[in-house]
């Protein structure tokens, strides 16, 4: 079940739409076909976005928030990836499925508990690790010597693999002081 809640206000849309309006536009949709960390930052940004709006707009239950965390690990398996990257048929389904997930993962974490934010955080934060480990390895599952119509070189991965821990650092501190915050310890 998906609930409207009251606690919204306008100044809560800058930072999500701020983030749309900088992936969705023609310019970085281009770079993302030739450059993957543009397009690693970009499911950060739409899935980022959702989640911020979802926190605030909405209130959803335990079940939409698995089915939202699927995207976001459905979209980094090797062929889902390439054809993100390269086609923009399936480039719109990833941004739109990756924002929906974002959207009712967020309408749920108001509603957890401390220990399932901090596990929540915990997967999130081993699975990108392992996943930029993939990339700083240069895994050629993500480049195109496994997928010819991939434009991404292995060269390209380990700046994506690092870009992903400054992000992962950005947001555990982000979550370390709010955690702080509401313990009243700040």
């Amino acid at each position: 079940m998906i609930r409207y809640s009251k606690e919204f206000e306008k100044k809560d849309l800058i930072l999500p739409i701020a983030l749309l309006v900088a992936f969705l536009n023609p310019i970085t949709q281009g770079l993302e076909f030739t450059n993957p960390v543009i397009y690693m930052l970009d499911h950060y940004a739409i899935y980022g976005a959702g989640v911020l709006l979802g926190y605030k707009l909405l209130r959803t239950n335990f079940y939409l928030f698995l089915l939202g965390a699927i995207p976001a690990g459905f979209w980094h398996i090797p062929l889902f990836f390439a054809l993100g990257a390269s086609f923009v048929q399936y480039r719109a389904i990833e941004e739109l499925t990756l924002f929906l997930g974002g959207l009712v993962a967020g309408g749920y974490i108001p509603q957890m508990k401390l220990s399932g934010k901090v596990g929540a955080l915990a997967v999130y934060m081993l699975a990108d690790s392992i996943l930029s480990i993939f990339f700083i390895l240069e895994y050629k599952q993500y480049t195109h010597e496994c997928y010819s119509f991939l434009a991404y070189a292995p060269s390209q991965l380990p700046f994506v693999g690092i870009s992903m821990f400054a992000v992962m650092n950005v947001i555990l501190v982000y979550a370390i002081i709010k955690i702080l915050r509401n313990a009243s310890i700040f």
